[in-house]
């Protein structure tokens, strides 16, 4: 397949005006979480212009299509949907037309290379030596879409051998579209959410003592939940709690009912995500008691930490600068434990799964904001590599282990 390789990345660049317009048209029309109708509509009528005949809802709105012939191996491709809540502060002429959302994490530029890759791969199609399957899903951001979709069969008929999902790296002092591997191993944090909410009773700001105050616990709780990595757990435990929001009375002089508070839970070790998980429910439940309140605690969304597959990994490290060239990078030493997480982690304790970053603006130019900022700009430069990207580590793998 060695002139196929020399092929991927002048076919994917050849196709760049066509993934801007369709990157542009999904990043103005952002959708939230697992209900993503017209993202869902867009992504299927696409695969269907290219010719795939086998597109098929997953849950609601996950997709998915396979290409390539015979009953050999399978390689699973992902991208996930969804945008963000977020209102999107920029100056772009495609910015967000929905008010109040915004795809800030780059889930519309994955969407866009895994579309660039299926067209290459129709192309191509009798020369793939087994199957790729695409996977094309909701609710990453709520850490539910993959569950969902594992759960409605995307691993069934055919079930794949392997898989690789792509993300944006924004504000990395490399050149757009540099691709960069992992190494094996646990990569990103498992993650739970987290919510708190205390019942006491309300009234008048100057009369506290004729109410049960629920802001008085709350605020012990948040205190208390800080002493759980430092106290509870060993000097080398890998977590975060994190507080990211305290809801509560909107006026100045009333002492409400209720309030809330809200975050996430992350950690490398299993025991470790349970132990703060049941303590955050005693810590919390005995809080309140000693307040004269009530506490319940709910985690209505979590995955597990990505698990990166070495036999995955390795073969990215030998085949993808085939494809790539100078363009590919390998994994990056980190002085800091990334403690991101991704629901794609679902999949890849049930497949060997790998997962590739890849520059998508440059800090010596400017390209300073992070995903999930609301002024985050990414080049569209980077899509052709992502799209190559895909496409060489999908055939490859499967030509490797026919």
């Amino acid at each position: 397949m060695a002139l196929l390789d020399q092929e991927i990345l002048k076919e994917a660049i050849t196709l760049k005006e066509e993934m801007v317009s369709n990157r542009r048209h999904i990043h103005e029309n952002p959708e939230l979480g697992m209900d993503l109708p017209n993202t869902s509509l867009f992504v299927e009528n696409k695969l269907k212009e290219m010719g795939y005949t086998d597109v098929k809802r997953v849950g609601e709105y996950g997709l998915t299509a396979t290409v390539g012939k015979g009953d050999g191996k399978v390689f699973l491709l992902r991208a996930d949907m969804d945008a963000l809540p977020i209102i999107e502060d920029n100056e772009l002429a495609y910015k967000s037309k929905i008010e109040g959302r915004m795809h800030a994490c780059g889930h519309d530029m994955h969407t866009t290379m895994l579309l660039g890759a299926a067209k290459i791969l129709k192309k191509y199609e009798e020369q793939i030596p087994g199957i790729i399957k695409f996977m094309f899903q909701p609710g990453e951001e709520v850490m539910k879409g993959a569950a969902d979709m594992i759960k409605n069969g995307i691993l069934e008929n055919p079930r794949p051998d392997a898989g690789l999902m792509i993300h944006v790296m924004p504000g990395l002092p490399l050149d757009i579209g540099t691709v960069i591997s992992a190494e094996a191993g646990p990569m990103m944090a498992s993650v739970d959410w987290f919510d708190i909410s205390i019942k006491g009773k309300g009234g008048h700001g100057s009369m506290p003592y004729t109410a049960i105050d629920p802001v008085v616990p709350m605020n012990a709780i948040q205190n208390a939940l800080h002493t759980l990595q430092s106290r509870e757990l060993p000097p080398n435990a890998i977590t975060a709690i994190t507080v990211t929001g305290i809801h509560g009375c909107e006026t100045s002089n009333v002492i409400p009912d209720n309030v809330s508070m809200g975050g996430t839970i992350r950690s490398y070790n299993e025991e470790h995500r349970q132990l703060i998980k049941h303590r955050m429910v005693e810590i919390s439940e005995h809080i309140a008691k000693a307040f004269r309140c009530e506490a319940t605690v709910e985690f209505p969304a979590g995955a597990p930490y990505f698990d990166n597959s070495k036999e995955v990994a390795d073969h990215i490290k030998k085949a993808l600068p085939q494809y790539l060239g100078k363009m590919y990078m390998p994994p990056m030493p980190m002085d800091v434990p990334a403690m991101g997480s991704e629901d794609f982690a679902y999949i890849s304790h049930e497949i060997p799964s790998s997962v590739m970053m890849i520059a998508a603006s440059d800090l010596r130019k400017g390209g300073v904001y992070g995903v999930h900022h609301p002024k985050l700009v990414l080049d569209e430069e980077c899509m052709p590599y992502g799209a190559a990207a895909y496409v060489g580590v999908a055939l490859s793998w499967l030509e490797d282990n026919q």
